[in-house]
């Protein structure tokens, strides 16, 4: 018994009650065949002999009338070549077959490998079966990487889905490891052939073997090949990739500066770390090397393609874009290059800077100091509105320590000094101070500092009126560059009088961060890395808590007794030192000392309060659950509201402080009430003068716009959330939970909220403000 659906560009014949997950995942990724109809027989067991009758019978019925690319699932490889020639035969049809193992690759490309060739073939009846290509869909360099070949006793060559390798031949295993992650992620371009050179964990590739690999391809495969620097390879010293490979062939040669992933047609690219993973996402893609000219003098890469995100700003020559009205942003091979409109004198070194996988350059003119203060902070800006995987990776770096100024030519008197000042020790110059936007797995290149400094960082910027245009976020970032012209510096790295520099974690004290009134227009908050999140991704906080119980340890000696004495009284919370040191964090956090705290986790930059900030999220998550309606207050103009009304979703990266209670006097214009499904009672921890109705959630909370109302006629104006939790994912879900909490949020509303609970003066501002907003 067959049975047949369409999934996808697909006829799916099965003998079973249900498509195996192998047919299913092909069926629904594949891409149409515009010659042929896609077949797939779903064969996972052993089957009667007459299945193939039954299945050329279905096929008849269908009435198809173009012959048939026939994919075979659950069976030997051999399988597929028998069924193209007997179903060839039997309907007088040409049937296109896989001869060999048959390997999906990325964005449904499938891949056909066999110790014979392996490949598509095509049956007639009648005529002798006839190769056709490597891989569906056929790229234009397709027959260029069919075989698999032995260069030298330590080199081979392999095809993949997406291209073709060049590397060791001795480590198997590592081999294996790296080829499986690039036959599934690496995507099939059509007009360009990968040829990734070396294998991360193996021998260094010899470019004698990348010369032996070039001599036997032929000229359609020498048209489309693209270099990439995939693995260790046994370079000149100092020499670029590129370059060497471009002297050892003599000839001009392109190179991908990543691996391409995901849909040929618009595919991202991303470097290849010492591990073989994947690093950040490039700028420059595909760079041009040629050989050096007579006078032996190696031209600066010639950037052939290029991405360009929307925050680069407007196109306005090759590669250059406005992103002020005073600066512009230039792709280079090593990232980006913020500078003035017209390039300076060290254009060509910028440019020149050899990529680094690990880490993206966003090189920063520092001409003047005036121009360089300005400079500095866009930059700052830009590197926080990158894409994460990119932003986590990029290291601001000044054009100076770049591209150093070359050393003025010594008079011709001088030269006989030369000899005698050879004998004096060089005193080393200082080390530039560089701004690393920190990410995941980024390796920071300036030392962190503690928060104390932040409160200077917050009192040395202007106040920005709700008339002008709103400042870069980036007192963090300027304040690190201050450092290059013997300035203080703040927030992200200092200079003690005694040199020297200070981080979170060997910071003997700590002053959290004070709040600092702001007048600028409402803005979202930007998304941070895990380095200035206030929950950590893990469950492990052995090295906050140490941290905090050093630096606090003046406060947590006068509370924790009064603390103790909480959680004694409270059985459903957690006891031990643990438990008790992250409830002190969160009285701690409760009481004025704390009104910082979340100004400067929206702000989205490291510093000494996250680790703070994480412990008490630890100590806030035994607490109990408020489950219902919560209050707020908002001072938001017209627009801001529009503005909210057009997202879907807010999450705050602060502690997002309600009440359980509806609110007597709290300032602003717009009433916001908010459906809590996670957050948290505080009132066991609050002190005397605190907020016993309040509610605490945790920082990166998400909450869902259900409704925004503007002020009209003396009424106030209304914000309707909700909070999000993992189980909104599937949209039907959302839609659902969304239309039940705004039925009973207007309920509420309608119900009347009764003469309202007042709030000590001290800690209003932490109920005034929009979840998701600065």
């Amino acid at each position: 018994m067959i049975t047949r659906h369409t999934v996808g560009n697909a006829l799916v014949l099965h003998p079973r009650e249900r498509i195996s997950p192998e047919a299913r995942t092909v069926a629904l990724s594949v891409d149409p065949d515009p010659d042929n109809d896609i077949v797939i027989l779903d064969l996972q067991h052993e089957l009667p002999f007459d299945v193939w009758d039954t299945v050329a019978t279905e096929l008849r019925r269908q009435r198809l009338r173009r012959g048939i690319r026939l994919v075979v699932c659950g069976a030997r490889p051999e399988t597929g070549a028998l069924a193209g020639q007997w179903l060839s035969d039997r309907l007088g049809r040409p049937v296109i077959a896989p001869f060999g193992r048959m390997i999906p690759g990325a964005a449904g490309l499938l891949f056909v490998h066999g110790t014979d060739l392996g490949g598509w073939v095509c049956y007639r009846r009648g005529r002798a079966p006839a190769w056709q290509s490597k891989r569906y869909p056929a790229p234009a360099w397709d027959g260029a990487a069919t075989d698999h070949l032995t260069i030298s006793s330590t080199c081979a060559v392999e095809p993949l889905p997406g291209g073709v390798w060049l590397r060791d031949s001795r480590d198997e295993a590592t081999i294996a490891t790296h080829g499986g992650r690039l036959t599934s992620a690496m995507a099939c371009l059509p007009d360009a052939m990968p040829v990734l050179v070396g294998c991360p964990g193996t021998a260094p590739l010899r470019l004698d073997d990348v010369a032996r690999f070039w001599r036997g391809l032929a000229p359609q495969g020498r048209e489309h090949a693209r270099f990439i620097h995939y693995g260790p390879v046994a370079l000149p010293d100092g020499e670029q990739f590129g370059q060497a490979l471009a002297e050892v062939l003599g000839c001009a040669v392109r190179v991908f500066t990543g691996v391409p992933t995901g849909r040929p047609d618009d595919p991202a690219m991303f470097t290849v770390t010492a591990d073989g993973g994947p690093g950040w996402q490039v700028f420059a893609r595909e760079l041009a090397y040629g050989p050096r000219t007579a006078l032996g003098a190696a031209a600066t890469p010639r950037i052939l393609s290029h991405r360009a995100p929307a925050e680069l700003g407007e196109p306005v020559g090759p590669g250059v874009y406005q992103y002020a009205h005073d600066a512009v942003v230039e792709v280079i091979p090593s990232g980006l290059w913020l500078r003035a409109p017209l390039p300076s004198r060290d254009a060509d070194r910028i440019r020149a800077v050899p990529l680094d996988p690990a880490q993206a350059r966003l090189v920063v003119d520092d001409p003047a100091p005036a121009v360089a203060d300005r400079h500095r902070e866009l930059a700052a800006d830009l590197a926080a509105r990158l894409d994460p995987a990119t932003r986590g990776r990029t290291a601001v770096r000044p054009s100076s320590s770049v591209a150093p100024a070359r050393e003025p030519a010594p008079p011709h008197g001088a030269r006989r000094h030369a000899a005698v000042q050879a004998l004096v020790p060089p005193v080393p110059a200082p080390p530039p101070v560089d701004l690393t936007v920190a990410g995941p797995v980024a390796a920071p290149v300036a030392p962190e500092v503690a928060v104390s400094a932040v409160t200077d960082a917050h009192a040395a910027r202007p106040a920005v009126s709700r008339g002008d245009a709103p400042r870069p976020a980036v007192a963090g970032a300027a304040a690190a560059f201050s450092a290059l012209a013997g300035a203080e510096a703040a927030f992200l790295g200092v200079a003690g009088a005694g040199g020297g520099g200070v981080t979170w974690a060997s910071a003997p004290t700590m002053a959290l961060p004070v709040h600092r009134p702001t007048v600028a227009p409402a803005r979202f908050q930007r998304t941070p890395v895990d380095e200035a999140r206030g929950v950590r991704p893990g469950p492990d906080l052995d090295e906050e808590r140490a941290w905090f119980r050093r630096a606090f340890r003046r406060q947590i000696a006068a509370l924790a007794a009064d603390v103790a004495r909480v959680l004694a009284a409270h059985p459903a919370l957690p006891d031990g030192a643990d438990a008790l040191e992250y409830a002190t964090a969160v009285r701690l956090y409760l009481t004025a000392a704390g009104d910082g705290v979340d100004q400067a986790l929206r702000s989205a930059e490291p510093g000494g309060h996250v680790p703070f900030a994480r412990c008490v999220a630890a100590g806030t998550r035994p607490l109990p659950v408020h489950s219902g309606v919560t209050y707020a207050a908002a001072d938001l103009t017209r627009a801001d509201l529009r503005r909210i009304a057009q997202r879907r979703v807010l999450t705050d990266w602060g502690f997002t402080n309600a009440l359980a209670e509806p609110p007597a006097d709290l300032p602003g214009d717009v009433e916001v009430l908010i459906w809590s499904a996670t957050g948290r009672r505080t009132g066991a921890l609050e002190t005397g003068d605190g907020v016993p109705s309040r509610v605490l959630f945790l920082p990166g909370t998400a909450f869902a716009v259900l409704q925004v109302r503007e002020p009209a006629a003396g009424a106030p104006g209304r914000l309707l959330l909700r909070e999000l939790s993992a189980g909104d994912a599937a949209a039907d879900g959302r839609a659902r939970y969304d239309a039940m909490a705004l039925a009973a949020l207007d309920r509420h509303v309608a119900g009347g909220a009764g003469p309202g609970t007042p709030v000590p003066p001290a800690a209003a501002r932490r109920f005034v403000g929009v979840p998701g907003l600065r």
